[in-house]
């Protein structure tokens, strides 16, 4: 019996090395050797601007709702573990207030449909038809609605970033791309603060993979998305599929999330801010 807890106390012990090495020497650099030594941040700004172009995100400048309908599916165990719903593979009606955190998924199969998810000024919700608004802190919420608007106004939100870096070049998926590392206040690893790695295509200036920290989650986290089969909404361009990498995951996709469609100005504002005594929160977090 001694043994026995001498051993679970020697795995504790382990455990505890681990999780604080993690935490104080761990944080992910998702900077190029060139994006550390030669980081040219005014060739990456440009660069990023004219990505923004080519994404059309003038045109979120005349959308005051937009709503898509969308899939996403997740594979393998990690994939299963790795989100709240019931089921590995969703169908979901997704409505937003741009470049607010204002939005709302609703399912539209399996054991919840007909159920919503919603955030109004960072409040998380569940509306039914016979419940109503019940607001309620619920981690799965405040992560999955952000998560999915902010891949789909990323070409728009990224130019909020102030500190840049030029990461060099990278043959990706068979074209060959720049890569820019886009951040707040600096390009260096940040405890709290993002970084993102963009590699663009060098013809087109489209996205074709955006690698990104998970701070929120833990510092070691990384993911990456791959932008697929783009499709012009009134000149708004969106992927139809974004295959996600985690590196938690030796090789495959963690999950893929589809874009069906996309629908602007469809609805009213005052769908998605039920609780009228919420102030609105626009871009900011908390």
């Amino acid at each position: 019996m001694r043994l026995i807890f001498r051993i679970l106390g020697g795995l504790i012990l382990l455990f505890f090395i681990i999780v604080t090495y993690l935490y104080f020497l761990g944080t992910i650099d998702l900077r190029t050797d060139l994006a550390k030594n030669e980081p040219n941040e005014k060739y990456a700004k440009a660069l990023l601007q004219e990505m923004g172009q080519a994404h059309g995100i003038a045109n979120w400048e005349k959308i005051n709702t937009y709503s898509t309908k969308s899939e996403d599916v997740f594979f393998g165990r990690l994939g299963s573990n790795s989100h709240g719903y019931a089921e590995d593979s969703v169908r979901l009606s997704l409505k937003y207030i741009p470049k607010t955190y204002d939005g709302k998924l609703t399912f539209l199969s399996g054991e919840n449909e007909g159920l919503s998810w919603g955030i109004q000024s960072w409040k998380s919700y569940i509306f039914s038809e016979g419940t109503g608004h019940k607001f309620k802190e619920d981690p799965n919420i405040t992560f999955w609605l952000p998560t999915y608007q902010y891949f789909i106004e990323f070409p728009l939100r990224i130019q909020n970033a102030n500190s840049f870096a030029y990461a060099g070049e990278a043959e990706i998926d068979g074209k060959t791309c720049e890569g820019i590392i886009a951040s707040w206040n600096t390009t260096e690893p940040q405890r709290e603060i993002d970084q993102y790695l963009i590699w663009l295509d060098k013809k087109t200036k489209q996205i074709v993979k955006l690698e990104y920290t998970i701070r929120e989650m833990l510092n070691v986290l990384k993911g990456a998305a791959y932008f697929h089969d783009y499709k012009n909404y009134d000149g708004i361009l969106l992927p139809s599929s974004m295959p996600i990498e985690s590196n938690l995951l030796e090789e495959g996709f963690l999950h893929e999330m589809r874009i069906l469609d996309f629908s602007k100005n469809n609805f009213p504002e005052r769908e998605l801010r039920p609780n009228r005594a919420l102030e609105p929160m626009g871009d900011e977090k908390f």
